[in-house]
């Protein structure tokens, strides 16, 4: 088994590399996010031997993921084939031994031994494949622990990462075509993919409520595993795993989903209601979820909606996608919630605006197009979760609920009633 995983890094590494070689040029952007200075040892001709000081990894109690990923940085700061510079002059490493690096100039430069020297590090294309759990009843922790590392791995700003999604595509092309079903070449396919520097492949194995994670870092100009990454931990608690499905409610059940608050909600006259209802779906179907509602300024203002309190992970869908009607036609909205990593009570809220009618109509809006909820920060927080507002930042990783209706403000007095059917999340 172990002899198959390293062919595997291997040959896709090979494949990769390969991509690299047909690949139309692309002029890269100069972009050096870091520098290591050290000093230098010896120069023969243009090669020149640096001894550099290499930064100490910086421990993050409680978080494995961003342990890994720090680690991750520090192991591929300096990598055979990249690409530098020495004091501002252009070169390639040749070489790396642990603190001690060749470098290759493009142009003849003199370097004194012992000359301090400042290293540029650009940053790198990292491809990150699906990690396998090959032990373990949470089949989905490999997807989980996946899409926390590759977040943690662009929150660092030291990778452009590869869409998982472009790699499985082209790779499924690739077979066609060397099956003959297609009359692209495979060069020609394998030219689409991003040329990348890193690949990041893995496994994880559950033992007793702790997980071992064992990750390969192969540098694809040389095909060869770069850094090896050992951890054993337990990844989350059983409470903070959270829901990656693209959900495809529609009523049609006998029982709801406890996640789905019901409410009745109002001071002395309930301003709405939300309810199923037993006769009208959308596509002829006969259930859905109504609202009703009375909204008058000074007396019943306020949002009517039907809400979700499950926790997600929606970092692979693209927006949410449901269908419409109402008795009139007005502006409503959704709203998605967002919280801070290790802090559920930091609650950031986004919304998105849609026109209902009369008529069912399936309503798209993707997350991109999400706003920060303002009067969320000032009151909403507080008042609706029980949260504090948090940075502003949309973590789709970190859904702690959703919300469809209308608001007030948008419409002005309003009394009527609203359906959703049929909820999702979407990707394109």
């Amino acid at each position: 088994m172990k002899i198959l995983r390293i062919l595997f890094i291997v040959f896709f590494a090979m494949l990769t590399w390969s991509c690299a070689t047909v690949a139309t040029p692309v002029k890269s952007e100069h972009l050096s996010l870091l520098s290591i200075d050290g000093s230098v040892q010896s120069q023969s001709g243009n090669n020149v031997a640096l001894q550099m000081n290499m930064p100490e990894l910086k421990k993050t109690p409680g978080s494995p993921i961003g342990e890994i990923a720090q680690e991750l940085v520090q192991k591929s700061l300096i990598i055979d084939g990249m690409t530098t510079e020495i004091n501002g002059k252009a070169g390639v490493i040749k070489e790396v031994r642990g603190h001690a690096v060749m470098v290759e100039l493009e142009k003849p430069e003199s370097y004194p031994a012992g000359a301090p020297v400042r290293l540029t590090i650009p940053k790198k294309t990292i491809a990150v494949t699906d990690f396998e759990v090959i032990r373990g009843k949470e089949k989905t922790m490999g997807r989980v622990t996946l899409e926390g590392l590759t977040t943690a791995l662009i929150d660092s700003g030291q990778f452009n990462v590869v869409e998982r999604s472009k790699l499985k595509a082209v790779m499924n092309e690739l077979e066609l075509s060397r099956s003959g079903l297609t009359r692209e070449k495979p060069e020609e396919i394998l030219g689409k993919l991003m040329m990348a520097d890193l690949i990041l492949t893995g496994t994880l194995a559950e033992t007793r409520g702790e997980w071992e994670i064992n990750l390969r870092l192969v540098n694809v100009r040389t095909s060869q595993a770069t850094a090896a990454i050992y951890m054993k931990t337990k990844l989350s608690k059983e409470l903070e795993i959270r829901e990656a499905g693209p959900l495809r409610e529609d009523f049609e059940s006998s029982t709801i989903e406890p996640s789905w608050i019901m409410a009745n909600t109002g001071r002395t006259v309930p301003f709405f209601r939300s309810q199923i209802d037993r006769i009208e779906g959308s596509d002829a179907s006969k259930r859905s979820i109504r609202i009703d509602y009375e909204l008058v300024r000074g007396k019943n203002p306020g949002w009517a909606r039907i809400d979700n309190r499950k926790k997600r992970d929606l970092s692979l869908y693209d927006g949410i996608e449901f269908y419409a009607r109402a008795t009139d036609s007005f502006h409503a909205q959704a709203m998605v919630m967002t919280s801070l990593p290790d802090d559920p009570n930091r609650v950031d809220a986004w919304h998105g605006f849609f026109e209902v009618g009369q008529a069912w109509e399936k309503i798209r809006i993707p997350f991109a197009n999400m706003t920060i909820a303002r009067g969320w920060i000032k009151t909403g927080a507080a008042s609706m979760y029980g949260a504090k507002p948090g940075d502003q930042v949309m973590r789709l990783e970190r859904v702690e609920g959703f919300q469809i209706g209308i608001h007030q403000a948008q419409n002005g007095d309003a009394k009527g009633s609203l359906w959703i059917d049929k909820i999702g999340f979407y990707s394109n």
